[in-house]
């Protein structure tokens, strides 16, 4: 079921919901570094939330280009973005059967979990049909944009920025999702849509646990302090997983121990000269998992390019509350890709 099977805290036999506390991003939180990696990196932590009415926006943006130069054929992770891409179409399209179509008969994971009954934890493609049904009774929606299009192993990551009423209160709410979707042979087996701060909306907690989000926040503090070694100490030793691929060299982008991760860190200051790094949209997922964005803006040495883009992050903890996998995706092309300009914007 994806990389994220492991044996996280307590049980995790399978990829049902783990209904326990919730969590909620602190607002105004900030967290400073300095603007050299060698030094320290700038990291602010910021949230924010806006409730003025917006027009219908249901549009897909499109997938990250290929880099024809260096390969001919699209690649797993490509392949894969195209075919979500193609089936967000087709329900965008108002053919909800051309999504379906696309859907594996045993999927399972968290759609809308705490703000439609029973999403937190769906199996089977007649309860995914039922709860997809259901969401009108709920929500009645404005903006579905969905947004950096990411993708690592069998999954595809991406935003969704959101703009519904709220029917049980009639309040309007502007917010932000972060989706994984697992894809094998063109099927959706698993899908995850989990929505920033349901309390806000709701005014009950995330059927989701927390700890997944406290704990990767507390080691961001570390990191963000100045103390590596602290960050450090929350890594398991088989750590693994993928840091700014495509734009560094895979032998250092992936790794699969703590040791390797350490010096992947001791090198990032080779390519990129950072003014900004800033975590946001934290959201806790079943098994364990939790994602969030990272706005950056820097310097990629081998060009001299001011980059400015959003990474999609995914971490998991193992049953210790250490971090066992890390995925932190930046859109390449918008890196390695030619401009004139000083400044490419590609938070898209």
């Amino acid at each position: 079921t994806g990389r994220g099977s492991r044996t996280g805290r307590g049980s995790r036999t399978g990829r049902g919901s783990r209904t326990v506390k919730s969590q909620k991003f602190h607002e105004n939180r900030s967290i400073r570094i300095s603007t050299s990696i060698t030094n320290q990196i700038r990291l602010s932590v910021t949230s924010s939330s806006s409730t003025s009415p917006t027009s219908i926006i249901m549009s897909a943006t499109t997938a990250p280009q290929l880099n024809t130069a260096a390969t001919k054929q699209p690649t797993l992770q490509q392949s894969n973005i195209a075919r979500v891409q193609a089936l967000v179409a087709e329900f965008q399209a108002g053919r909800p059967e051309g999504y379906l179509a696309g859907v594996h008969e045993n999927i399972h994971g968290s759609v809308l979990g705490g703000l439609i009954p029973g999403g937190d934890d769906y199996r089977g493609k007649a309860a995914f049909q039922e709860l997809m049904g259901s969401m009108d009774q709920y929500m009645e929606v404005s903006k579905f944009e969905p947004k950096n299009w990411r993708a690592v192993n069998n999954d595809v990551l991406f935003n969704v920025d959101w703009a519904f009423v709220w029917i049980p209160t009639g309040k309007l709410i502007e917010t932000t999702a972060l989706v994984r979707k697992v894809v094998r042979d063109g099927m959706i087996c698993e899908k995850y849509h989990c929505i920033c701060d349901v309390e806000a909306i709701t005014g009950e907690p995330s059927p989701h646990d927390a700890t997944p989000v406290e704990r990767v926040q507390e080691l961001l503090a570390e990191y963000g302090a100045g103390r590596p070694e602290g960050y450090l100490a929350g890594v398991s030793d088989d750590f693994s997983g993928s840091v700014l691929q495509g734009w560094v060299p895979d032998e250092m982008a992936r790794f699969n121990s703590k040791e390797d991760f350490g010096k992947l860190m001791g090198e990032m200051e080779q390519y990129m000269e950072v003014t900004k790094f800033e975590p946001c949209n934290f959201v806790a997922m079943p098994n364990n998992d939790m994602m969030f964005n990272v706005n950056w803006c820097f310097t990629y040495k081998s060009t001299g390019k001011v980059v400015e883009t959003t990474a999609v992050v995914r971490k998991v903890l193992d049953k210790d509350n250490n971090l066992c996998e890390k995925y932190h995706m930046v859109d390449a092309d918008c890196v390695l890709e030619e401009s004139p300009r000083d400044v490419v914007a590609a938070a898209h």
